[in-house]
């Protein structure tokens, strides 16, 4: 799998389907098993599973590229592959054996159901219950905003085991056929196809072998996966940005007024300019950390800053490009439009920028208090 033909299966077998995907909510059945016998659920898994064995660095590009016409396609990859990264990172050994093949070809589609309806960016703030009884944990509660909900079987779901704060959450590997009912898809104005939905859990019983670590490892795991799974985020946007600056590019360069292009205006062609040097520098700095994380570091503030700048400059790039296309930029099923309200999400997804700007500022603190 290359970017060749990931661009190759947007543009054949997805473009066409966009403004249904974009109307229905759902991606087809068939792009879906499309899509698993491409590998791209597998991309970054070791090739003894079954995986394509890909670098971080040539997961991000490939997550780019998609992200240019199709942002929820690479969402759906990129929440699937985040999930099985907790199995990688913190599973067993049994577990690895037992999962990764059928989540490499696609059997088993991923979603990370952490939020709940009274807690998103508060982790600690769990309610889900799970209850030990003999060789069992008996689940209870809801989850919801989860990205992959209405594809997924199989789900990395925290749940609390005791009343310690931190220490009282654990995490579990749960299959649907447990008794997982997925609601929805939730009818979001941006992430449209997604698959997001809401989980209900009921007397959900996950044998003792499914825990991910150990009992009462759930929230400092859970901190330690998503903080690093905002770097491959982040491609999401740097794809978004470059889909949106070149649809601006290319209409403004042929859109005539007074007989002369509008690009040759530098009201629209700076704005264009300055969305292109922070672009590359965000690729740079993206690049700098997938090369940190593949030699084994833990660059998490990093990627609260890569994250929040790349979201903000996705949500900034299609600003100026709807706003450079006027009307036909405003049609709710023009590319921008779509990349517009994507953008949008971005910069709530995986941690609002307020939240990674508190990341950022504990740093800062650290660093440089007196």
């Amino acid at each position: 799998m290359c970017i060749r033909d990931s661009v190759e299966f947007i543009n054949r077998d997805v473009k066409g389907s966009l403004k249904d995907i974009d109307r229905e909510n759902i991606l087809p059945r068939h792009i879906i098993e499309k899509m698993a016998s491409l590998g791209l659920f597998g991309l970054t898994i070791p090739k003894k599973y079954g995986g394509k064995g890909l670098s971080l660095r040539e997961f991000l590009r490939i997550l780019e590229a998609i992200s240019r016409e199709c942002p929820c396609i690479a969402n759906v990859i990129f929440l699937h592959s985040m999930s099985y990264d907790f199995i990688l990172r913190f599973g067993s050994d049994e577990q690895k054996e037992k999962y990764l093949p059928d989540i490499a070809i696609g059997r088993r589609i991923l979603s990370l159901p952490f939020t709940e309806p009274q807690s998103g960016t508060d982790l600690a703030n769990v309610k889900m219950r799970a209850v030990r009884k003999g060789e069992y944990y008996i689940l209870n509660g809801v989850k919801t905003l989860a990205t992959n909900g209405m594809y997924a079987n199989l789900f990395i779901v925290i749940a609390r085991t005791s009343e310690e704060k931190h220490r009282g959450l654990t995490l579990f590997i749960v299959e649907k056929e447990d008794g997982v009912k997925a609601i929805g898809p939730l009818d979001l104005f941006s992430a449209r196809g997604a698959g997001i939905a809401t989980l209900k859990f009921e007397n959900v019983q996950v044998h003792k072998s499914r825990i991910l670590g150990s009992e009462g490892d759930g929230f400092s795991l859970a901190v330690k996966g998503l903080a690093l799974g905002r770097v491959p985020f982040s491609s999401i946007a740097i794809g978004v940005v470059e889909g949106a600056l070149e649809e601006a590019v290319k209409w403004s360069s042929k859109r005539k007024t007074f007989g002369k292009p509008i690009f040759e205006n530098q009201a629209i062609c700076f704005p264009l300019a300055e969305v292109a040097a922070e672009l590359r520098a965000i690729k740079a700095f993206s690049e700098e950390l997938a090369l940190m994380i593949e030699r084994g570091e833990m660059p998490i503030v990093e990627a609260s800053m890569i994250k929040l700048l790349s979201s903000e400059l996705a949500t900034k790039a299609t600003k100026i490009a709807v706003q450079i296309m006027g009307g036909w930029g405003l049609a709710s099923n023009s590319k921008v439009a779509r990349l517009y309200r994507d953008a949008k999400a971005l910069e709530i997804a995986e941690g609002t920028s307020e939240v990674q700007k508190m990341i950022i500022a504990r740093q800062l603190l650290k660093e440089f208090k007196g």
